[in-house]
């Protein structure tokens, strides 16, 4: 069973999530726009003989800098961005660090099935090893 998607936690996040990372490309030298495609990858991003693209979204039990949590999980639906080549950045709830992680590492993460309060009888997310994780601030220059 998959997560219905909930407007109101959408737009509450997903502006100001894909904005933080688009500033963050751009900061680093990259054009950085969002998609046009309201289906596909959130971000667009070209530069420095590389092409590729963005997806984000924003954890928000993770406060502050730390990651507290013992592995990074990214839900599977994300899984059909992985066909080209695609970075997945997870946002804090403050939206001032990041988890990282290329699709290829997330596509050799293991699948598990998570029951939450969103859906009670489980949905599956990749679970990623934090080794296969880069944390970054994204405000740093």
């Amino acid at each position: 069973m998959l997560k219905e998607f909930v407007a109101e936690e959408h737009a509450l996040h997903d502006a100001k999530a894909k904005q933080a990372v688009q500033d963050f490309w751009i900061k680093h030298g990259y054009n950085c726009i969002e998609n046009p495609d309201e289906y596909g990858v959130d971000l667009l991003v070209d530069g420095k003989d590389r092409k590729f693209g963005c997806e984000v979204e924003t954890k928000i039990g993770w406060h502050g800098s730390d990651f507290s949590f013992p592995t990074l999980r990214i839900p599977f639906r994300k899984k059909k961005f992985t066909e080209d080549h695609v970075t997945f950045f997870v946002l804090n709830q403050g939206r001032t660090h990041a988890a990282v992680v290329n699709g290829k590492d997330l596509l050799k993460s293991p699948l598990v099935k998570v029951k939450n309060t969103m859906v009670p009888l489980g949905d599956y997310f990749f679970e990623v090893a934090l080794s296969d994780v880069q944390f970054i601030n994204l405000l740093a220059g």
